[in-house]
């Protein structure tokens, strides 16, 4: 037998990291994809079954697996063959435009962020590169696209058609689109984009399986479409899968997954059922989160995208019918607005969630604890959003990504990239999370230095915090025995433990383990 393809085995490592009172030690045992002991080499000595791996990994860390608690993975997947914008400037924007492949008779792109160019976006700009090919570019956050005429020809927008409810056609003194669109406008029109073959979409989702466990990790929380929800349910039933999936559909399946009977806590193989996924506002990066106070310099709050009754009469279907609710809400309206409509709903198999949570008033800090909302951040967009939040936000950035605040409240707050809009690099979350600055060190001392984590807190909620936001804490997140054998082994300096945010970023995931299995290993 292979020891890739083994359920059991053991290791000795400089330390295991088990996120657990009840076991300590420098050896870990597994067997049939559950650890049975954690100890010294010698409690070790059983006999294991024939082919199964003995490593001796004496210079490097072991942690339970990481979980990538909000991840676009089918977006992230195909983005090999997408032009990429982010950190460009526009000028190195356009000459990257300009070069881009044509792809089923397309050119897409993905990243551009136009806060700091000396001017804003305009399908001219595109029509100047490419005349007569569609091109599509959606924002770094995702919350926006910018299209040239051609696209917009083949999305049948003109300056008469109307702003969708919750989005809305940015539009120049005339009347005429200028190729931007923001929120539920950029839904409408992507409804003419090119949907991926199956076969690519396969390829692409294994690849990003093989990058997402190269980097530590053994889970993700998913927000895909239903495309990539299909490729990764049928990737679960044959086995391809090597990472665990809790998949959150969007809230257009909400009648099928009702008329299917599907249960948000539910699931076999490496798949489980999450929750539906509803937005109640749009992002920092293009002013469109809803804010209690304009926008500093402006009168602007940002724009919800649904009123408070329409989204009262989705969450009461979903939550009758079983599925548990996951909800985008970064501005402090929003947010307040989401505890709001979600405290008086009953808890599920698994619990409600908000996405993001960014700008969080001070009155409601401790709502999350006190309901039992799991607070899903990303802090890996602390490395960009720094200068965006003091630009826009001033004073109130006091309450953006409040990580230990939340903590300390008794919210359960599980973090995640949210890749493609951020690295799906663990590591960069983590800095972020101990750090509190870009990666080059500013601010000095810290962002509101104050929320920042230790090495511990900060890993416990990539690993025990999404195990509870998927309801296997009982049996997920720890290295314990009865636990699945769900691990990491990094080559980290010891520094990184005791608080070195720098050296946290350094480290190089060397072997991880799913389920007793070896998926991914770069061990000589």
């Amino acid at each position: 037998m292979s020891p890739l393809a083994s359920l059991s085995g053991v290791l000795r490592a400089r330390r295991i990291v088990t996120l657990s009172d009840q076991s300590e030690g420098s050896s870990l045992r597994w067997e049939d994809g559950r650890i049975v002991a954690v100890g010294s080499p010698s409690e070790m000595s059983r006999p294991l079954p024939a082919g199964a791996p003995h490593l001796d990994l004496p210079d490097l860390l072991v942690t339970p697996g990481l979980v990538d608690a909000h991840t676009h993975f089918g977006m992230w997947a195909l983005g090999t063959q997408r032009v990429h914008l982010a950190g460009l400037s526009r000028p190195e924007a356009l000459a990257a435009i300009a070069t881009g492949e044509v792809d089923d008779g397309w050119i897409q792109g993905q990243g551009w962020d136009d806060n700091d160019w000396d001017a804003p976006p305009d399908r001219r700009m595109l029509d100047d590169l490419h005349p007569t090919i569609p091109v599509w570019l959606d924002s770094l956050d995702v919350h926006a696209a910018w299209l040239n005429s051609a696209a917009l020809d083949r999305c049948g927008i003109t300056a008469a058609t109307p702003d969708p409810p919750g989005g809305r056609i940015v539009r120049d003194a005339s009347g005429a689109p200028t190729g931007v669109l923001l929120e539920f406008a950029v839904a409408m029109a992507a409804a003419s984009l090119p949907v991926p073959e199956p076969h690519r979409l396969r390829t692409a989702l294994e690849a990003a399986q093989r990058r997402a466990n190269a980097l530590g990790l053994t889970g993700i929380h998913d927000v895909g479409d239903r495309h990539s929800r299909a490729i990764l349910e049928a990737m679960n039933s044959d086995g391809g899968l090597t990472i665990r999936v809790l998949a959150h559909p969007p809230v257009a399946m909400l009648p099928e997954l009702i008329a299917a009977g599907v249960r948000s806590g539910t699931g076999a193989g490496l798949l489980r059922h999450g929750g539906v996924k509803l937005f109640l506002d749009g992002s920092l990066g293009s002013r469109t989160a809803w804010m209690l106070e304009p926008y500093a310099g402006s009168r602007d709050r940002g724009m919800p995208l649904a009123t408070a009754e329409e989204t009262a009469v989705v969450m009461r279907r979903a939550v009758d019918a079983g599925i548990a609710l996951t909800v985008h809400a970064i501005g402090d309206a929003a947010v307040r607005r989401a505890f709001d409509l979600m405290e008086p709903l009953p808890r599920l198999a698994i619990p409600h969630r908000i996405e993001h949570l960014q700008c969080v008033h001070p009155d409601d800090l401790d709502r999350a604890g006190r309901a039992g909302i799991v607070a899903s951040m990303q802090p890996a967009h602390l490395l960009v959003d720094i200068p965006l939040a003091e630009r826009h936000w001033g004073a109130r950035s006091a309450g953006a990504y409040a990580f230990r605040s939340l903590r300390a409240r008794g919210a359960v707050v599980a973090f995640g990239s949210d890749v493609p809009v951020a690295a799906a690099d663990p590591r960069h979350g983590l800095f972020a999370a101990m750090a509190r600055t870009g990666l080059d060190g500013r601010p000095v001392g810290g962002w509101y230095g104050g929320e920042s984590l230790t090495f511990d807190e900060a890993l416990s909620a990539y690993t025990i915090a999404p195990a509870i936001a998927e309801g296997t804490a009982a049996h997920r997140g720890r290295l314990a025995p009865g636990f699945d054998a769900d691990f990491v082994a990094w080559e980290i300096d010891p520094l990184a433990e005791r608080g070195d945010a720098h050296a946290v970023l350094a480290a190089r995931p060397r072997l991880t383990v799913v389920g007793g299995r070896i998926v991914w290993s770069d061990l000589s």
